[in-house]
């Protein structure tokens, strides 16, 4: 049973956690026992200063706690996004958690006096939406309380939250790790772009609870004495929630406005965020004229005509740049092309809340394409191109020899082409070139010196570290409660299994496995030549099945729980030849590549 654990889901690492700015993926490991805290393994990464612009921006991060209306504090600073806090009649209103267990550590002491100053408790907390830092430092936040509070979600966000189980779990946390600087050391490091560094590493463990209440479209309630609006705003996520206080004209508009050009898309890799979604959201925020903004990213905005005058030109710099990508499409442009072309209208682009800290206007360009045409930019070479390793070899055979390819490589760089001379490193890596991983390091870290995107920057440094022999750490669940473990669907887990069939090996394979779970509905996994199918029940035709809770489950997936000695107690049975389930789980390769 041991050899079926490490095999299966150990060495699977089915359990991760979604973290992020918004949706950034850790990949966990199990432990037994909850870990002391170690230095963080940073990069080996030549110190490297920041444009001025960028270390000018890292100010608006500085910790510390504002009062912008009265009895409505914003923590910023504490992590990678504000906490808000309300004091209402009968009660205080908590909107937004920070990103792990340690963030909420450092913002905790605050909130414990702002409870005993005001000898009220927190009645109410809103989840503004799914991504990590605003959501996994609440049971740290809420601990010390007599009474539970109400949790308030967008009815989307607990099973965005639980999508913590993904197919793409291993590049998509590398992507993450990379986009947010995670491993670079400080003297490398500038910030975020939209807030300070992520405090969330591969030590680090969450504390998510559960909402109790939902809301579809729009709620008006009463929480802690004070009239609340709560109205869906999709935009940066599909599931963001605006806060309206209308006794007091503050509103808090989520991610779908922060003090740099909007994310519209993400590099570490999301689903396409529709730009007129965003749009839309941003007017209704418009609507409610309100005094007073308090975003949770960046600093408070005062003044209801200088509220409307931003959110005007947020929203109409979005739209902007989602129909001039459409008016390009239509006269036939290709995503490169449009990228090249692309710009802010000046009246647009110097405005210091559109400065691109964060996401960048090709970018969104790129994605508006993509979302909206597909892959395929028109150019009938995309539809059958050159292989990379052939390309390499044609490139060879054209320049006339490795030697002169990488001479070429080096020239560009010395002209400043450091895009072709990232491009031209690509080549001699699958050429295996020895020389090519420092050409593709000293690339990275000059384009890197010259990038204004927190998101560029720190991804083509952490790229820079990887070239020349960095390994991104893999997370551990050591700090991560059981319950919050416990809440993922056992379903998440079986398909990040199913999609790790190693398929072209079992092309003439037929066969079945149950999992007969005591406190959920049975589940089959079916081998059917090539492709793993989820079935609901036990199928009568399963080689064997496996007995047990969900809960012993994901235990003995984190190994958390020794497999033997649940056999042993009868908490978990084996029907049928134990290696029948080893020769069926055997099948599968882990999703981490390992």
């Amino acid at each position: 049973m041991r050899g079926f654990l490490f095999g299966f889901l150990s060495a699977l690492v089915l359990a991760a956690v979604l973290l992020a700015g918004a949706g950034y993926i850790f990949v966990l490991r199990g432990s037994n026992n909850f870990a002391a805290r170690e230095p963080t393994t940073f990069a080996p990464v030549e110190p490297l200063d920041s444009l001025p612009d960028v270390q000018a921006h890292s100010k608006l991060f500085e910790q510390r706690i504002e009062e912008p209306a009265p009895g409505v504090h914003v923590a910023i600073g504490y992590g990678l996004a504000n906490v808000i806090l309300i004091e209402a009649d009968e009660g205080l209103i908590l909107v937004d958690t920070l990103e792990s267990i340690r963030a909420a550590q450092g913002l905790k002491p605050w909130l414990d006096q702002m409870r005993a100053r005001t000898g009220k408790e927190i009645t109410d907390l809103i989840y503004t939406h799914n991504h990590a830092d605003h959501v996994f430092g609440a049971g740290v936040l809420l601990e010390g309380q007599t009474q539970s509070p109400r949790i308030w979600a967008q009815e989307q966000t607990q099973d965005r939250v639980h999508e913590v189980v993904s197919v793409l779990t291993p590049i998509t946390f590398k992507r993450a790790m990379r986009m947010f600087g995670t491993y670079l050391p400080n003297e490398s490091f500038s910030n975020n772009g939209i807030g300070p560094r992520l405090l969330n590493d591969d030590q680090d463990g969450v504390h998510f609870l559960l909402p109790t209440q939902t809301v579809g479209e729009q709620e008006e309630v009463i929480m802690a004495g004070e009239r609340v609006i709560l109205r869906h705003a999709p935009g940066e996520t599909l599931d963001q929630l605006l806060v309206y206080l209308p006794e007091r004209g503050v509103l808090l508009p989520a991610d779908n406005y922060y003090h740099a050009f909007p994310n519209l898309y993400t590099i570490r890799g999301t689903p396409y965020r529709d730009p007129r979604l965003w749009v839309a959201s941003l007017d209704a925020m418009r609507a409610f004229a309100p005094d007073v903004m308090i975003p949770q990213h960046s600093q408070p905005v005062l003044g209801a005509a200088e509220i409307e005058t931003r959110l005007r030109n947020y929203r109409d710099a979005i739209q902007y740049v989602h129909d001039e990508t459409i008016r390009l499409i239509n006269e036939g442009l290709s995503p490169d092309q449009i990228a090249e072309v692309i710009e802010l209208p000046p009246h647009l682009a110097q405005e210091p809340y559109l400065q691109e800290f964060y996401g960048r206007v090709e970018w969104a360009a790129r994605a508006v394409f993509a979302g909206t045409l597909g892959w395929f930019s028109g150019d009938p070479v995309d539809l059958l191109p050159v292989g990379l390793a052939r390309e390499a070899e044609l490139m060879r055979e054209l320049a006339g020899g490795a030697d002169q390819l990488y001479q070429a490589a080096q020239s560009a760089l010395a002209k400043g082409e450091f895009v072709w001379a990232l491009q031209l490193a690509r080549h001699l890596i699958q050429l295996g070139d020895d020389r090519a991983a420092s050409l593709q390091a000293q690339a990275l870290r000059e384009l890197a010196a010259r990038e204004i995107s927190s998101s560029g920057r720190n991804y083509f440094l952490t790229m820079a570290a990887e070239a020349e022999g960095f390994e991104i750490p893999k997370n551990s669940i050591a700090n991560t409660p059981a319950e919050v473990l416990n809440g993922i669907p056992i379903e998440n887990f079986m398909v990040a299994l199913a999609t790790n069939l190693r398929a072209s090996e079992n092309l003439d394979i037929e066969v079945a496995y149950g999992f007969n779970f005591t406190d959920e509905a049975p589940l089959t996994i079916r081998i059917r030549r090539g492709v793993a199918v989820i079935e609901t029940g036990l199928a009568d035709d399963a080689v064997g099945t496996l007995t047990t809770s969900t809960d012993n489950f994901r235990a003995m997936a984190i190994d958390r729980a020794n497999a033997a000695a649940l056999l042993l107690s009868g908490e978990i049975s084996v029907e049928g030849a134990v290696t029948e389930l080893t020769a069926f789980l055997a099948r599968f390769n882990p999703p981490s590549g390992q």
